[in-house]
């Protein structure tokens, strides 16, 4: 099994971007990754320097570029996260100017927390269940630079809580060789990232990467045991609730061989529109994520 480390890293998607790799379909990689921060917040103390020196496009780095060999314009790699294991130490912050709420909230502020088995201690004594999930995966565009900060059409910081363990996410190839990255890990974050983080980490990933001629998605979407998952951005979260909702309608229609009307009422009727990344971060859009369930059928 091959293996990405963790200083073969990347802050944006970018067809010039040489490969650290080079898979063939089918193979499975373990991608290691830093933090959000690079690994720059390991105590409280630390933040002031880090907001100080802090590149908002060095955010989030993903390892790779991985190469998929035959890997052409118009294919659709599909992505599945096979095992994510947890550093040992994270943190949750606010940063001045972001986050959903401002009013009484301290500008610059920090928890810490550490990994206790399936358990997150922080330092206010507070105990949550660990709820890892991946929140960078993508490939590269077929022009220009989609920085691992930002959600792109052909993924990148996506943050959705459906990309976790047993999950396939179907990304868009635009260049030869797909050049795919995943990292962003967190070990819980709720729906919409509402301080523009979860509780950020190190960690590895461990995925399998096939691939399907010929199927690229015009934006990413996401398949579990369960559920058909579709996914919008947009400026604002009517805009991404829009798309979400429109990618998931012509799923539904394909999947169940229905007319426009009969899938989008079909997803009234049964999906769950939620909230990826809502935080209010200037330039970067928010995104959303739309589940309907495999157990329907036509009788």
């Amino acid at each position: 099994m091959k293996r990405i480390l963790r200083d073969q890293l990347l802050y944006g998607f970018d067809a010039t971007t040489p490969p650290v790799m080079t898979i063939d379909p089918g193979e499975t990689v373990i991608v290691e990754s830093h933090d959000t921060s690079t690994d720059r917040l390991n105590k409280a103390e630390d933040l002031p320097e880090f907001v100080a020196t802090r590149d908002p496009m060095k955010v989030n780095p993903a390892g790779g570029p991985i190469f998929v060999n035959g890997a052409e314009p118009g294919d659709a790699l599909a992505v599945t996260i096979l095992d994510i294991e947890l550093g040992p130490l994270g943190f949750v912050r606010t940063l001045n100017g972001a986050g959903a709420l401002q009013d009484g909230i301290e500008p610059n502020s920090v928890m810490m927390v550490r990994t206790e088995g399936d358990f997150l201690i922080f330092d206010n004594k507070v105990r949550l269940p660990a709820r890892p999930m991946v929140g960078v995966l993508g490939t590269a565009p077929a022009e220009g630079t989609v920085y691992t900060a930002h959600p792109g059409p052909q993924g990148s910081n996506m943050d959705f809580n459906a990309n976790t363990i047993g999950t396939t996410v179907y990304l868009p190839v635009h260049v030869p060789g797909a050049l795919l990255g995943i990292g962003d890990l967190h070990a819980t974050m709720g729906d919409g990232e509402v301080s523009g983080t979860g509780v950020e980490i190190r960690g590895q990933t461990t995925a399998r990467v096939e691939l399907i001629k010929g199927a690229a998605p015009n934006r990413p979407w996401m398949e579990t045991e369960t559920d058909w998952i579709a996914t919008g951005q947009g400026e604002t979260l009517e805009i991404a609730v829009e798309e979400a909702v429109d990618n998931l309608t012509q799923i539904i229609q394909e999947k169940l061989d229905l007319t426009r009307s009969e899938a989008f009422l079909m997803v009234s009727a049964r999906g769950d529109v939620r909230i990826g990344q809502a935080a209010r971060i200037k330039g970067c859009d928010a995104t959303v994520y739309a589940l309907f369930p495999k157990s329907a059928e036509r009788l």
